[in-house]
């Protein structure tokens, strides 16, 4: 997996005009900018992480890139209904955690949609099928909703502790149509590392 820490943020910004993909490279660099204590924190006893806090601060941290870039006729959308049905009948109604498109009411610019789930998640019981319902979603926002790249996100665990769910979705992989389009991203609080699923299956 390829790897970024926190100290090459610079870096990411200064090549961003030679990256194939900018709005992926704007959505990695807010993502790396989402502070630990949204990743984990003190609950009690013990402690606690949620999906939905983590989403709700990298919404934040996108859409201040997305000021920063001044992005044109793109707006950054939390659980918003997509379904294509003002065009298509037939289409699930599905509600991604976050996505980069044009608007609701059009299928244009549907740029980047991303689900996301905690290593709480993950490694619980179907934790693994819990992960490959994901990135199916993902796989039919391309195919049925013309996205043009998606990423799962998962909140903290390294590629080692999720080496169980790699095998099973290995297992999968002749049930996927967009692997090279889907990026398996992990979260720590200091680096996110990254790949595409077409190489982490192969």
């Amino acid at each position: 997996m390829i790897t970024i820490t926190n100290d090459q943020i610079a870096t990411i910004e200064n090549n961003r005009e030679w990256c194939e993909n900018i709005h992926f490279n704007d959505f990695l660099l807010a993502l790396i900018k989402v502070d630990p204590k949204y990743l984990l924190w003190p609950y009690g006893m013990k402690e606690q992480m949620c999906e939905r806090v983590f989403a709700y601060e990298l919404y934040h941290q996108w859409r201040i890139v997305s000021e920063i870039y001044q992005y044109e006729n793109l707006i950054i959308n939390g659980e918003i209904r997509k379904d294509g049905s003002i065009y298509r009948e037939n289409i699930n109604i599905v509600y991604p955690d976050l996505i980069l498109h044009e608007q609701q009411n059009n299928m244009n610019q549907q740029i980047l949609a991303c689900e996301i789930k905690t290593i709480k998640a993950v490694e619980s019981t179907g934790g693994s099928n819990k992960v490959k319902k994901d990135l199916f979603k993902l796989d039919n926002y391309i195919k049925d909703l013309n996205y043009q790249i998606c990423a799962f996100i998962q909140i903290k665990g390294n590629i080692d502790i999720s080496e169980k769910v790699i095998k099973y979705l290995k297992t999968k992989k002749n049930e996927f149509v967009n692997l090279s389009k889907i990026y398996y991203i992990i979260k720590e609080d200091d680096y996110i590392s990254y790949e595409s699923l077409e190489n982490l299956l192969a």
